[in-house]
């Protein structure tokens, strides 16, 4: 009953408006002047419904005159409409008028305002929440008919825009095929439209997407096509970007010539142009390349020459420009442990990102991400989580899934560091619920999170679900980046490490094996094309997947197997890696190179000695470095790709566990001594035994250096003591002697600790030596074994030079006398005219002696011998030999290792943080530099530096023998021993005599005389390796402490 009674209310109301709208032709006229008056009175929506009320009352058109007055009252609506930013409705208008009969004037007029405002209607679809790119671009190309030249000046871009703002959406979510569909179209309309600026940014995006694609030649394509638009429009800091992206394609893909073809290029650019964006740009670039190769001090400077245009008050610099700089600096320092300047810098950022930035936005505290990370990486737990409340307060706000990741990821990465793992595998969970909403798992940030998901199921001791998430990631990592790229092989790693834990040992051994073959191949495939310091850069972070297989094989218990075989193969790749690629490369200049090539890498060497030489104070010499440092750059890419013309010089990297088995003889054996890190023991030793019968070989573990430290051995000469002889030789040698037969020739191959360590000269109860049961030899890597028995030496002149005798203090005067004898050219470093230092070295007087007996010694085997004495033994006469060394070097000298530590009480050493740069040997006159004393132009100062010595080429030479205090020293790493040793094998020196601690003067010249009688000895035959363990027995005897002669060692 009550509701028929309301239809009927309803029915009546409505009957009251119909007749209330009907008006007539006199009240219509009343109506339509109204309108127009309340119009011109600016009442636009007020003239808006008097005009609608005319408009429904002459929509019937019955004559001429109804049909004028109805097309104009619409026509007016649609005008106060327009008035009103009611552009929806003015559009729906005047498509409604444009489907009637309308006469060419009327339609002129509907015309335009069906344009108009179907162009203001569309763009509300291209931008904001409400963002509906296909209708936009539907009703864009519906009304351009009708636009005239205003409308079509503002509307036609925006359908090529709509095209290129879809295909952002669709690249953001890696829909990459309908990225590129509506990126094609939108680079069509641009190019109709001569929207230069605008083609260069859709082919920027389509060479990125064929580029993630691996459609190499595609992207390449298009950045080409991008690189010349931008020359023609003459946009400089546009064609940075594009050859940044052509850059970064090289090294994605592994074309180490395409990358450094175009950094010349980017290199080139900056040097013609004014314009500081590009310059800006360009610092940043150079600082990223440097970080990334480590160079850190390098990279130090180019942000902040970068950070100085960004702050310049004479630029229109962008704030963007300065976040960059400061999150650079940012996270630069943190990544090299300067917490307090990263945390200036990160603060600096979130101030600048802040203060352009609206307090109420959703991202108005995200900078504090990288600050939650720097105290993470200080362990400062308390700040880490204030900083991440921070974050939190405004993450509400935030609506962006890859946002709300990040946020979660960081939250993640410290919950781990704190050993929250339940909290971090909550967090990385949510980061991955989060990007599920609108990504796929084949995304790379959900890829990255399986991984992380791992790593937190495997500390919690879920090592089955660990397994799951690794093996997940493998195989997306496969599908997204590639089976041989380095994402991949990482992947495989992870997957054998979570196998080993999950006792699927077999998987494991067989994911290890394959992921560092394809590691092997990949180097082999880019060293070729790389710079020594690239080389360096890729290897850094590398060699630990190779050195890490060991402890894998020990855990999985395969110590005799394939893959044990396979573990020593990753060995042999990563002892002197570097050593052996730069060797390689200058070999293949020696031995195929042009006199330019020659030229070229003797050059390389001074420039590289000459920036280590003012790293010493890099805010004085910045300009310099990054002067010189460009230069280095082009002229190590120069001959890299000469090198490449001729070899790929990498036959170092095929030495193998069959090439050192087949170096053995039948008696001899070859220790390979290794080490790595254990999370709950430190540092541990372990050895590989091979022998030329046993199929595979023998893995065998040692000891946790924690056990050599127990034992308070405090001076390496403590270690043939009585006292602790007996506990070394349980440690070190009664796990391997079951393996190896007396009188043996053993070859072995220290690491870390044991580079302190004379394996021969270890004392047994019995009193007797350990190596007067064996024949040991000590080589600096397997690979040198394989050398010896495959090539033969390369002078055969029985010369030598001798230094010794040297006088330390010398007259500058005298000094610049003896300089001029030598013609160094571009081989000296100039290491400055001023030096500084806190010590003199007093002549050694035994040394003058042991000179002149050595050289009758041979000369009376008819050696031709070349002494220098006195103040003839400068660093000119050394660096002279270059080329043209002798068969025999002697230097009886003072030497020298420091820490870079114990350097900064040096003065002439401090500031250097390379071992190779604090160690070295004294030549004449190296008082003066040492002291700080103002030397002649051109004259160099006498402190020959084992970064010196390496430049060179003394491969002419089979033994150099160091008389000399601390020359067996050096930094260890896995890669080797940084020092002189290093240095003398890198100059390509067979065979090198040196002590590990300091001896006195008197001992060392009488140890160095009775080598060389017992070498001319005819008993002997001039074999060095008997005559020097006959010397050591012979000085044993006389001075029976170990501190006399067992610093002595003599390495192949």
């Amino acid at each position: 009953m009550n509701k028929a009674l309301l239809l009927s209310l309803v029915l009546f109301c409505c009957g009251l408006q119909m007749q209330a709208q009907t008006l007539t032709e006199a009240e219509v006229t009343a109506k339509m002047n109204e309108a127009f008056a309340l119009n011109n009175a600016k009442k636009t929506a007020e003239a808006l419904d008097a005009f609608l009320i005319v408009g429904k009352n002459t929509e019937q058109q019955r004559n001429e005159v109804e049909h004028q007055v109805y097309v104009c009252s619409q026509t007016m609506s649609c005008m106060c409409y327009e008035t009103l930013k009611r552009y929806e409705e003015a559009y729906l208008l005047a498509k409604k008028l444009m489907s009637g009969s309308l006469t060419e004037k009327e339609k002129k007029d509907v015309s335009h305002l069906y344009a108009m405002n179907g162009y203001m209607y569309a763009t509300s679809f291209m931008h904001g929440d409400n963002r509906q790119l296909v209708k936009a671009r539907t009703i864009l190309e519906e009304i351009m008919p009708y636009a005239d030249d205003r409308v079509r000046e503002y509307a036609l871009p925006k359908i090529p825009l709509s095209w290129y703002l879809e295909g952002a959406e669709y690249h953001l979510s890696q829909q990459y095929d309908k990225a590129l569909v509506c990126y094609q179209n939108a680079l069509k309309g641009f190019i109709e439209l001569r929207k230069t600026d605008d083609e260069i940014s859709v082919l920027r995006h389509i060479a990125e997407i064929k580029g993630t694609l691996y459609d190499v030649a595609g992207s390449e394509d298009a950045y080409k096509q991008a690189l010349a638009l931008a020359k023609q429009i003459g946009k400089t800091n546009v064609q940075m970007e594009i050859l940044k992206g052509l850059w970064n394609l090289g090294n994605t893909i592994g074309n180490v010539q395409q990358a450094q073809t175009y950094a010349a290029s980017i290199d080139s650019l900056v040097d013609v142009t004014a314009d500081l964006q590009t310059k800006f740009t360009y610092y940043n670039q150079k600082g990223n390349e440097a970080r990334d190769l480590g160079q850190y001090g390098i990279a130090e400077q180019w942000y902040l020459r970068g950070k100085d245009i960004a702050e310049c008050a004479d630029t229109k610099s962008v704030s963007a420009n300065k976040h960059l700089s400061y999150s650079n600096l940012r996270n630069l320092y943190a990544a090299i442990g300067r917490y307090n300047d990263a945390l200036l810098y990160a603060k600096k950022a979130i101030e600048e990102f802040q203060a352009h930035t609206p307090i109420g936005d959703a991202t108005y505290n995200m900078p504090y991400l990288a600050l939650a990370d720097i105290y993470r990486l200080m362990g400062d737990k308390k700040n880490c989580y204030r900083s991440l409340d921070k974050i939190f307060e405004t993450a509400s706000r935030i609506v962006d899934s890859k946002e709300l990741y990040h946020l979660y990821a960081t939250k993640g990465r410290c919950h781990f560091a704190f050993k929250d793992y339940k909290s971090a595998l909550n967090d990385y969970k949510k980061a991955d619920e989060l990007l599920a909403t609108k990504y796929p798992q084949t995304d790379g940030d959900r890829i990255s999170l399986l991984a992380l998901i791992g790593g937190v199921e495997h500390q919690l001791g879920n090592y089955t679900e660990s397994e799951q998430y690794y093996r997940k990631y493998a195989e997306y990592t496969k599908a997204l980046y590639g089976e041989k790229s380095q994402e991949h092989i990482n992947a495989q790693i992870y997957l054998a490490n979570a196998e080993g834990f999950a006792e699927n040992v077999t998987y494991g051994c067989n994911d290890y094996t394959a992921a560092v073959l394809q590691l092997k191949a990949l180097m082999k495939q880019r060293i070729p094309y790389m710079s020594s310091t690239e080389r360096e850069g890729l290897w850094n972070p590398l060699s630990s997947l190779f050195t890490m297989m060991t402890p894998y094989a020990l855990e999985a218990k395969q110590t005799q197997t394939a893959f044990t075989k396979n573990c020593y193969d990753a060995l042999v790749m990563s002892k002197s890696f570097l050593l052996e690629s730069e060797r390689s490369m200058y070999d293949v200049i020696k031995r195929m190179g042009t006199s330019e090539d020659m030229h070229n890498y003797t050059t390389l060497a001074s420039m590289k000695n000459q920036v280590k030489a003012w790293e010493k104070d890099y805010n004085a010499n910045a300009d310099s470095i990054l002067s010189v440092s460009r230069k280095i750059s082009r002229l190590e890419n120069l001959l890299t790709n000469r090198c490449k013309e001729y070899s790929d010089g990498t036959d170092f990297m095929d030495v193998d566990y069959d090439a050192v088995k087949h170096a053995l003889g039948q008696n001899e054996v070859l220790i390979d001594f290794t080490d790595y890190i254990s999370q709950t023991q430190g540092r541990k030793y372990a050895a590989y035994i091979i022998n030329k019968v046993q199929g595979y070989p023998l893995l065998k573990a040692l000891f946790a250096e924690r056990q050599i430290d127990s034992l308070g051995i405090v001076r390496p000469d403590m270690y043939y003591s009585e006292d602790y002889s007996e506990d070394v030789l349980k440690l070190l040698w009664v796990p391997l002697k079951e393996n190896v037969s007396e009188c043996t020739t053993i070859y072995y191959v220290p690491s870390q600790l044991l580079f302190q360590i004379s394996l021969e000269s270890l004392p047994l109860p019995d009193g007797s030596l350990l190596g007067s049961h064996y024949h040991f030899v000590r080589l600096s890597s397997a690979r040198e074994l394989v050398k010896m028995k495959s090539n033969a030496i390369g002078c055969k002149d029985d010369t030598a030079v001798l230094y010794g005798g040297l006088q330390y203090d010398v007259e500058t005067t005298a000094m610049a006398e003896e300089s001029k004898k030598y013609d160094l050219s571009n081989l000296f470093a100039i290491r400055g005219e001023i030096a500084r230092g806190d010590s003199i070295f007093h002549d050694l007087q035994g040394t003058k002696e042991e000179i002149f007996k050595i050289e009758n010694i041979l000369k009376d085997n008819k050696w031709q011998v070349t002494p220098y004495m006195g103040k003839n033994g400068t660093e000119e006469s050394f660096l002279d030999m270059n080329g043209k060394s002798p068969r025999l070097l002697h230097l009886a000298t003072h030497g020298f290792y420091y820490t870079p530590n114990k350097a900064e009480d040096v003065d002439y050493l401090k500031g250097y943080t390379d071992a190779m740069s604090l160690s070295g040997l004294v030549m004449s006159g190296g008082n003066a530099a040492w002291l700080g004393k103002q030397l002649p132009k051109g004259v160099l100062g006498g402190i020959l530096t084992a970064n010196d010595i390496a430049r060179l080429d003394l491969s002419n030479t089979d033994m150099v023998v160091l008389s000399a205090c601390q020359t067996g020293q050096g930094k260890a790493t896995s890669e080797g021993l940084y020092g002189l040793q290093r240095a003398f094998k890198k100059a390509g020196v067979g065979t090198i005599v040196m002590s590990l601690w300091n001896v006195s003067d008197k001992t060392t010249s009488e140890f160095m005389t009775t080598f060389y009688e017992r070498l001319a000895d005819k008993k002997n035959a001039w074999n060095k390796r008997k005559a020097f363990e006959e010397a050591k027995e012979i000085i044993r005897q006389k001075h029976p402490d170990p501190f006399h002669w067992a610093a002595f060692v003599m390495l192949d």
